[in-house]
């Protein structure tokens, strides 16, 4: 079998690692990102001379931070800890 290289998470799982990681168990949460931006004169990677010359304005965002933050109310990207901790419960007991 193939070893796995890349692995993908949905904003929900992302969001339930997060509370467990922080042992939280109350609340609305939601994934946060904070961008830095930034603008630059930049030309397309290319080895065509004839387009070496050609830069133009660009917007640049970086990805400082990714966290979560808490809701005041529930919505389409919020979990809701509490109901998160019950279903860990629940899996174990049915594994024992």
């Amino acid at each position: 079998m193939p070893e796995a290289t890349q692995f993908a998470y949905s904003h929900r799982e992302l969001t339930e690692l997060m509370l467990r990681d922080r042992d939280i168990r109350a609340g609305h949460w939601m994934i946060q990102v904070k961008f830095g931006h930034a603008a630059a004169n930049v030309g397309p990677p290319t080895d065509d001379p004839a387009l070496a010359a050609v830069f133009g304005p660009a917007s640049i965002s970086v990805i400082i931070e990714i966290g979560i933050q808490r809701a005041d109310q529930p919505g389409p990207l919020t979990v809701d800890a509490s109901t998160l901790w019950r279903k860990s419960r629940a899996a174990k007991a049915r594994a024992r």
